[in-house]
């Protein structure tokens, strides 16, 4: 049977796997992470593009299993619009390769569109309001996300919000014992790094987080280690965004600011509250500027408020 090769998360030497996982046919790599790779695959049985997370051997056995058993079912409870729909699971024995396999998405991560610099701010409150809802989706459920990024939110070619990777950065531990600091660091929030329990408003912080970055075109909390970030979320307090840049609301400033306090209890209390309270920003004049495809239809509020913006 053909092989392909690719760089086992976290090791150093390369391990093979089927063309194949289960039914799917793989075509090819759309990214890779620290503990995962997400390669494009074609479902001959639906006759449709799928992605698929393919996660280390250490998730297909023993208590692993079990973990990846349980946050893949736990994950396919929440479904929204603006969240990237699982359609199936499973672990290809041949390899001992576990995998998700979800909806592909036509677009790319928000992160490259940040990396070209800020987005205006009707645009970025927009996208933010509508993964805010999405996240409310999963709260309600008693569901965090744990690793919202902007690596995490893919811009569909028609400019549709969709929030990836729900439960991955605790899936994709290799760690069986319940460990705080997952994620990416720049996006931690403060009981993540303390160790303390975490609910929605730990998600807003991130959240917070990602709105910050894409109106300054920095992150508030940036340092050259891992010590510093965490010294930073802990201690520093950021400039308000309208000082980095001046073509910001300054109404804006406290429903940023208020994303990112440091104690649980004085942040925004809701996902759904920060959307209702992003929306009007979202409604603000701001000069043309094509980041993607224009929408092709108006069947969310996200492309009403991107095409009145």
């Amino acid at each position: 049977m053909t092989t392909l090769s690719f760089l086992e998360p976290g090791l150093t030497g390369e391990r093979s796997f089927s063309v194949q996982v289960g039914r799917y046919q793989i075509l090819d790599t759309i990214g890779t992470g620290a503990n995962s790779r997400v390669v494009r695959a074609f479902d001959p049985m639906i006759g449709r593009n799928v992605a698929i997370k393919l996660f280390s051997p250490g998730l297909a056995s023993g208590e692993g299993r079990d973990r990846f058993i349980k946050e893949a079912r736990v994950v396919g409870q929440i479904t929204h619009p603006a969240i990237v729909a699982l359609h199936d699971m499973g672990i290809e024995e041949s390899s001992s390769t576990p995998y998700l396999v979800m909806e592909y998405v036509e677009g790319q991560p928000l992160e490259r569109l940040i990396d070209k610099g800020s987005i205006p701010f009707p645009r970025a409150c927009a996208w933010v309001a509508e993964v805010a809802v999405a996240l409310g989706v999963a709260h309600r459920k008693g569901i965090i996300h744990g690793d919202v990024k902007p690596a995490n939110i893919l811009i569909s070619e028609d400019g549709r919000i969709k929030l990836t990777d729900f439960g991955m950065a605790r899936l994709a531990s290799r760690d069986s014992k319940d460990t705080p600091l997952l994620g990416t660091p720049a996006y931690w929030c403060p009981e993540q790094i303390l160790g303390k329990p975490q609910d929605g408003r730990s998600d807003i912080f991130s959240l917070g987080i990602v709105l910050y970055e894409m109106i300054t075109g920095h992150r508030p909390f940036d340092a050259d280690s891992l010590q510093g970030i965490c010294a930073r979320v802990m201690s520093s307090t950021p400039l308000p965004p309208s000082q980095t840049n001046p073509s910001l609301p300054v109404g804006l400033n406290e429903l940023v600011m208020s994303c990112l306090e440091k104690d649980p209890a004085l942040r925004r209390a809701s996902a759904e509250d920060l959307a209702d309270d992003l929306y009007p920003f979202a409604r603000r004049k701001v000069t043309p500027q094509v980041v993607l495809a224009q929408p092709s239809s108006l069947r969310n509020r996200a492309s009403r408020l991107l095409r009145s913006a």
